[in-house]
């Protein structure tokens, strides 16, 4: 999510005042020789306990113990194939479908409703410029074990519980319509667009939920108009898809380059500064699009490209009124208009974004000053479509380095529990506002974790796919993460790099926002609470405190554990599928 949060926090400050002569400081016996730490520990106390008392007034569903939750069979989670295999089973191919829906409702293309978009809080969309899609891939490797099913929602997130209603749908599609499913995956990614349809509920429709729960039970946050749509059509899609598989063959590319961040030294030795991190200005996280291209044995089918990169779609302005998938949707119609179909896959992203104001070479611009000619109102949309059009240029282009992938496809699934801090993200976890999978647990400071998912797939014999369920920090992943001397508690990072685990010369890549939608994943020792952002901002701060250090993320996560929680588990199955 983007740095839009002065709603929230104007709505916090208030009900601080109010309460803060009951609410006690959460962090104040803490001894620090940092004065940021002295004043944010005051004040993050003094807003938790307003958040705390908030969940007073607000009626706390019933949850199962997390050892209950551990102790019954899952519903709705698959745990991928049954075995590994190391060695291409006897006469096996390849199999795909893919499968599109819109999840536009049709009270927005008509015009009769509004909706808010997620990640920009207070933004509406009365209209629709491109469109808001539901994407998936049927795999198969032909091996006996089962089809794996990946999706792509346009959104900013899908919380584990839609995940599993999507799960449901599918199964019982399948069943109506006299399939037997061979089914043992199905990994649904947000994509994480802003200027879409909310799809998670942490936006401005929050804040009347909030009221009106004191006077009754809580109720979901985002639109559930939309969410009976999202999840009859994102399932309408995976059912398409597993019914249109078909053989073939399966390839791995990868693009130039996305480019160097001239000011601040990141990458070098590449063409276009593409890409910019806000929060950790150091290498060590993906700078170009890892892409598949499935080519069926059938010469008048389609083929499929499915690009894999961690940045934000942020370009979209927040002022625009019309709904738009931003860059995504603009690389899939270049690449539809060359005959392919195409998925976007969004990675580690974290903080790293877009950079917008980077150049772009004079063929691209002009192709999107021609659309702005034939389409006035394109002009609004105008960044958004330039780097949509020049990432598909970088994907086209790349093609002619196509690796050949085996028939080989390992998939496991795990299921773990992530305690929830108190925050706005736990606050809404904790009371059935954001459609999370949450359980009581003693271990947490509040009370309450969450039940999420992870996956540790195998893709050929060279390439890994970790999944993880929220917008993690590359860096935990591919290393270079932050140093105890940088970091805000200033410890040093507890768990081994991943991709340090994986056997040397394979491809590692992250399918992030993926069965899940926990927020930010950040390492623990550079944690602070959300409260010191907004400190650290202010104008001339730093004379006080020293030098601004982003800590905008802590506000949209499950806590200060996330990452390591996460990490060890991503960790555990490395090790035990690399022993």
């Amino acid at each position: 999510m983007k740095k839009h949060y002065r709603p929230f926090i104007a709505f916090i400050l208030v009900f601080t005042v109010l309460f803060s002569a009951v609410s006690m400081p959460a962090y104040a016996g803490n001894e620090t020789n940092s004065p940021i730490h002295a004043v944010t520990d005051v004040l993050g106390g003094i807003v938790d306990g307003l958040i705390k008392m908030l969940g007073f007034l607000t009626p706390t569903p019933d949850y199962p113990t997390v050892e209950e939750y551990f102790s019954a069979d899952s519903e709705a989670f698959y745990e991928g194939t049954k075995n590994f295999i190391d060695s291409v089973a006897d006469g096996a191919k390849w199999s795909l479908g893919f499968g599109k829906e819109s999840v536009v409702p049709d009270n927005l293309l008509d015009g009769s409703k509004e909706y808010y978009t997620g990640g920009y809080f207070t933004q509406k969309v009365n209209g629709v410029f491109d469109d808001q899609k539901a994407v998936a891939i049927a795999l198969n490797d032909g091996s006996g074990r089962g089809t794996t099913v990946f999706a792509s929602i346009d959104g900013v997130g899908v919380a584990n519980g839609d995940v599993r209603a999507i799960r449901k749908a599918v199964e019982q599609k399948l069943k109506e319509k006299g399939i037997e499913s061979d089914i043992n995956a199905i990994n649904i990614n947000a994509t994480h667009c802003h200027t879409v349809i909310d799809t998670q509920g942490i936006g401005l429709d929050l804040l009347p939920k909030i009221f009106f729960s004191f006077f009754g039970g809580a109720d979901r946050s985002m639109n559930t108009e939309f969410l009976e749509v999202m999840i009859d059509r994102a399932s309408d899609a995976i059912v398409e898809a597993y019914i249109n598989r078909e053989t073939g063959s399966l390839y791995y590319f990868e693009t130039a380059g996305m480019g160097k961040d001239e000011e601040r030294g990141i990458y070098t030795g590449d063409e276009y500064p593409y890409l910019v991190n806000k929060r950790y200005y150091t290498e060590g996280y993906q700078n170009f699009f890892a892409c598949f291209k499935f080519v069926p044995d059938n010469g008048n089918s389609a083929a499929t490209v499915i690009a894999n990169i961690g940045a934000h779609p942020t370009i979209v302005d927040e002022t625009t009124n019309l709904l738009s998938a931003d860059f995504p949707a603009f690389m899939e119609e270049k690449i539809n208009a060359a005959g392919m179909n195409f998925m976007f896959i969004q990675g580690a992203q974290a903080p790293v974004s877009v950079n917008k104001w980077a150049e772009v070479p004079e063929a691209t611009v002009a192709e999107v000053d021609a659309k702005k000619a034939e389409n006035p109102v394109a002009g609004d949309y105008e960044t958004a479509i330039l780097y949509g059009y020049e990432y598909a240029r970088l994907i086209l282009e790349a093609q002619d380095n196509l690796k050949e992938i085996e028939p080989i496809l390992n998939v496991r699934m795990t299921e773990y529990a992530v305690n929830l801090d108190t925050g706005l993200f736990g606050y809404g976890a904790t009371e059935g506002f954001i459609g999370t999978t949450t359980v009581e647990d003693s271990s947490s400071k509040t009370g309450y974790s969450i039940i999420t998912e992870a996956g540790y797939i195998e893709i050929g014999k060279d390439i890994v796919l970790l999944t993880a369920p929220g917008e993690i920090v590359p860096q935990l992943i591919y290393g270079n993460v932050v140093s105890a001397e940088d970091s805000y508690l200033g410890t040093e990072w507890p768990c081994e790099v991943t991709s340090s685990l994986v056997p040397e010369g394979k491809t590692v890549l992250v399918m992030g926002l993926c069965n899940d939608a926990i927020g930010y994943i950040l390492p623990d020792n550079d944690f602070a609470h959300f409260i010191t952002d907004v400190i650290w901002d202010i104008d001339g701060a730093d004379k006080v405190f020293g030098a601004y250090h982003r800590h905008y993320e802590e506000l949209l996560s499950a806590g200060s554990s996330a990452g390591s929680t996460t990490v060890s588990v991503l960790n555990e199955m490395v090790r035990r599928e690399n022993p």
